[in-house]
Order: C-alpha cells, then sequence, then structure tokens
C-alpha cells in the first residue's frame, strides 16, 4: 500500500510525518468511532512535543480536542485533555488556584501530562492530580483513575502502556499559596532579581519560571524540539567518585544522586559527528534541534551514538526521554 502523502501529522520537532488515519475527539459522543476500530496500530497524539516520530504511522492517529475547564463543587477542577497546558497555568493564576506555577511554559495539552507525569524546578503534576478519565482500549469503556491507580514515578505513569488514551485530568489544586522555591537555578534567579522568598506571589513565581525557561529552552513553534532529550540518570551515590560531574549532579532520596544528562553530552560531543540538519540549542546542551530537513533516521543514529559514548567513557545508561515511535 502506498503512503498517503495528504494525511500530515504535525509534530513538535517538525519532522515530514504522514500516517494512514486520522480520528479527531471533540466530544465523549466521537469515543464511538474507536469502538469501530480494526485491530490496527493506533496513536494518541497531543501536540507531539514529546515524541519522535518515523516518516510514516500505518495506523490511525487520535487526537483528543476536548479542551472545558469545570470547577466543581468539591473543588475538584476538571480540564478537557485537548487544552494547552499554558493556559491552564494562566486560568489557575486568575482563580486562585495554586501548585503548578513551576510548570510554567510547559509545551504541549494538558492530557500529556499525566503520561510522563511532567515536572519542573522542584515540582510534578502528580502532586495536584486528583484523578484521570479515559477510554480503556481493552475494555472499550471510559474509566476515571485515581491518583494511585495512575502509578506515577519520575517521568512515568501507568499511561505509558498505551491501553488508555486521556480524556480529561482531575485537579486537586491548593487555596492557599505554598510555592516551592527549592531548585537551585531559581535560587539563583530569584537572588539575582533581589526578590525574598516571602515576597514572590503566585504570578511573580510564573513569571520567574518563565524567564529562566526562555533564557534557555526554545518554543518548538519557533525552533523545532522535543525539550530534553535525555533524562538525567539517577544513580546509587556510591556507585561514583565524590568529585564525578562536582556542580552538575544532586542528592536525592535513599543513596542517589541524580546526574546532568546535558553535562555528559558536553563530554562526549566532540568525538561525535552531529548531522548539518541538527544540533543542540546553543543556550542548553540537552536540547535537540531540527535546523531544517532532518529525518528520524538521522535523529535516532545520533542519540545511539550519544549513548554509546556515554556509556563507554563514564558506564552510565542514558535513557532518552521523548518516546520514539518507529513505523
Amino acid at each position: 500500500m502506498g503512503k498517503p502523502e495528504n494525511i500530515k501529522v504535525n509534530n513538535a520537532f517538525d519532522l515530514s510525518v504522514t500516517a494512514k488515519n486520522i480520528i479527531s475527539i471533540s466530544c465523549l459522543e466521537d469515543i464511538q468511532q474507536l469502538r469501530q476500530l480494526d485491530s490496527g496500530p493506533r496513536l494518541v497524539l497531543g501536540s507531539a512535543t514529546n515524541v519522535i516520530l518515523d516518516e510514516y504511522f500505518d495506523g490511525t492517529v487520535i487526537h483528543v480536542l476536548m479542551h472545558k475547564i469545570t470547577q466543581g463543587d468539591n473543588g475538584v477542577v476538571s480540564v478537557g485533555a485537548g487544552l494547552p497546558w499554558h493556559e491552564l497555568i494562566n486560568y489557575c493564576l486568575t482563580q486562585d488556584l495554586y501548585g503548578i506555577e513551576n510548570l510554567t511554559l510547559i509545551p504541549g495539552l494538558v492530557g500529556a501530562a499525566p503520561v510522563q507525569n511532567i515536572g519542573a524546578y522542584g515540582v510534578e503534576v502528580s502532586s495536584v492530580i486528583h484523578s484521570v478519565t479515559c477510554y480503556n482500549f481493552a475494555t472499550q469503556e471510559i474509566e476515571t483513575l485515581s491518583n494511585v491507580a495512575c502509578m506515577f514515578a519520575y517521568r512515568d505513569s501507568v499511561f505509558k502502556s498505551k491501553n488508555y488514551m486521556i480524556l480529561s485530568v482531575q485537579f486537586h489544586f491548593q487555596k492557599v499559596f505554598q510555592p516551592d522555591l527549592s531548585y537551585p537555578s531559581l535560587v539563583q534567579f530569584l537572588a539575582d532579581h533581589h526578590l525574598a522568598h516571602d515576597e514572590v506571589s503566585p504570578r511573580v513565581l510564573s513569571q520567574s519560571i518563565q524567564a529562566i525557561r526562555e533564557s534557555k529552552l526554545p518554543w518548538p513553534e519557533d525552533i523545532p524540539n522535543v525539550g530534553s532529550i535525555f533524562k538525567n540518570p539517577i544513580i546509587e551515590t556510591d556507585s561514583i567518585p565524590a568529585d564525578f560531574l562536582e556542580g552538575h549532579r544532586w542528592l536525592v532520596a535513599d543513596g542517589q544522586t541524580k546526574l546532568s544528562a546535558a553535562r555528559l553530552i558536553e563530554l562526549v560531543l566532540t568525538g561525535i559527528e552531529i548531522p548539518p540538519t541538527l544540533d543542540f540549542y546553543k543556550k542548553h546542551s540537552l536540547v535537540l534541534i531540527n535546523r531544517g530537513g532532518a529525518v528520524f533516521s538521522e535523529v535516532t543514529e545520533l542519540l545511539r551514538a550519544i549513548q554509546q559514548q556515554v556509556h563507554l567513557l563514564h558506564g552510565i545508561q542514558l535513557l532518552v526521554e521523548p518516546e520514539i515511535i518507529e513505523s
């Protein structure tokens, strides 16, 4: 079967991608379309800010477009999966709902947030998620999973199994502003701008996070990228020398240390050939950018080369952050 060039799949990395079929879910009644699908491959896709797609998907791409926000009497806020994340941030700032200021300017849609349990500057979205309403592909029913049932972990959740399609996310935001100002780069930013911790308002915190992110991370619509290309590895503290990656490591719980993937990349790049269509963003070496015309194989081969070199020289396994979806 030939590849239908007319069904283009937009993606944040701006690779040329097409699909066999595309379905849009704008309301619950549209779920019926899913029950009529054959057993072929399927892919639930938002704004594709955390995936790297091969040139052709021989199956059905599903977009959830629902974006309504509803506040319940119990204090739970239900948000449609198709709402852009930055719009939810703005909504919360105007409604005196707190807890996600540190997640300002993360690209993507609300429905993508629980999948990889998005986190930034010391806060993970799972800390404010009450439950997630989703379509179960196995049972063909709509289900609501509690926070515990979502099995949240670092950049992980039950939704990575692809058994579910998220329709809406229910949040239980804080009614009293209790900011997390502990992240090192945030501490430095506040100090540089002479902002005392007890004087930081929700909007000032959000604006501060935005300024930090904009100083080193490009917006995908301006420069095609999918954010951090590798996860920061977490290893046993006693497995590495005390001075290894000094200044680029952080102690975490249970005798473990988080290492800077950006720094590990910098240490090996001199021995790796980067295709002219790709580059690492000048302000942040953890962000791979498409300079124009990049193809899937170039991306995956480069990532594989970096992983091999880091493991060879330092014995550390780097894991790719975005999901790689092959044909």
